[in-house]
Parts: structure tokens; C-alpha cells; sequence
């Protein structure tokens, strides 16, 4: 009889940078990813970059897709929470504990 034995999970690690204007330099904010994410051993980082006002809804950005995306082991790295959204108060609706 054959041993069966669970699939290995490919975790994915999405480096999420997100900036306002063209001027601003993501340069700094992917190195201090890289840094976080090679103590940690995570392996690659996807990175996704997209230049948008905090303004606009999360639910238009490429954040929303990600998160919709992610398998459960998956994790977002980002250089701070208000990147994510346009306050810290949105973020939990983001990542599924608050109102959607």
C-alpha cells in the first residue's frame, strides 16, 4: 500500500509597496523588506508596487487583490500599516477581522 503524504505547502511572501507620488523612492522601503524577510528565511519576495493616493478605496487598489489571492501560509511585508490603508482603523476590514 502506497504512503501517502500531505502536499508541501509553497508559501508566498508579497512585498507590498505603495507610494502617492512618482517622486517618492521605493528604493529604501524594499531594502528594509529584504532585510526583514532574509532574517526570517522567507525565501523570494513577489513585489507589487503601485503608486496611488491613500484616498483611494482599498477595495480599487492592488492591495484588494492580493488579499483575495492569499492562500492561508501567504504573507504580505510591508515597510509600515499605513501603506496598507488609509488608516490603521481600515486595515482589520482589510485582512477579514473587521466589517467588510
Amino acid at each position: 500500500m502506497a504512503k501517502i503524504t500531505p502536499e508541501k505547502v509553497i508559501q508566498r511572501t508579497v512585498g507590498y509597496l505603495r507610494v502617492s507620488t512618482q517622486e517618492q523612492d521605493l528604493e529604501k522601503n524594499k531594502a528594509d523588506i529584504l532585510h526583514f524577510t532574509n532574517d526570517r528565511n522567507f525565501g523570494k519576495v513577489q513585489w507589487v508596487e503601485e503608486t496611488v493616493s491613500r484616498a483611494t478605496n482599498w477595495k480599487k487598489r492592488k492591495i484588494s487583490s492580493i488579499i483575495d489571492e492569499l492562500n492561508k501560509d501567504d504573507r504580505i511585508v510591508t515597510p509600515e500599516l499605513s501603506r496598507l490603508g488609509r488608516s490603521t482603523l481600515e486595515v482589520p476590514t482589510q485582512i477579514g477581522v473587521g466589517p467588510r
